[in-house]
């Protein structure tokens, strides 16, 4: 039982570390990215999805990976106060927020490289 449930626990780090990744790099790619010269546009979805991850992560998590928990607590720093026009509008902001979230990638590319596989457990017939 221990150990399925330890499985589950794995299971769900992963799935929130590979989320928190999509997100970040969604987030970072629409700040550094330029379309014909001028900056991407982005939706407020790109932080609003954020926003809603950090709430959700806080209220499902098991707290058992210190380093998911530290790049959480790092990207919700980075945009708290944050709102999408002000990235809009402000030009050293978006690459700020883009920068430090590079950071977070980065962190969470290694969290990603350096998972352990899953052992599958198969019942005997």
């Amino acid at each position: 039982m221990q150990s399925r449930f330890e499985q589950a626990v794995a299971l769900a780090e992963q799935a929130f570390t590979e989320e928190l990744a999509r997100l970040v790099e969604h987030l970072t790619e629409r700040l550094t990215g330029t379309q014909e010269g001028q900056p991407k546009v982005f939706r407020d979805s790109a932080v609003s999805n954020l926003t809603e991850f950090f709430q959700r992560f806080r209220e499902l998590s098991v707290r058992s990976n210190a380093d998911l928990d530290r790049l959480v607590d790092n990207a919700q720093q980075i945009i708290r106060g944050v709102g999408p026009q002000r990235l809009r509008n402000n030009a050293s902001l978006r690459t700020f927020v883009a920068d430090q979230m590079s950071q977070v990638q980065a962190g969470l590319d290694q969290l990603l490289t350096d998972r352990p596989r899953r052992n599958i457990l198969r019942r005997g017939r």
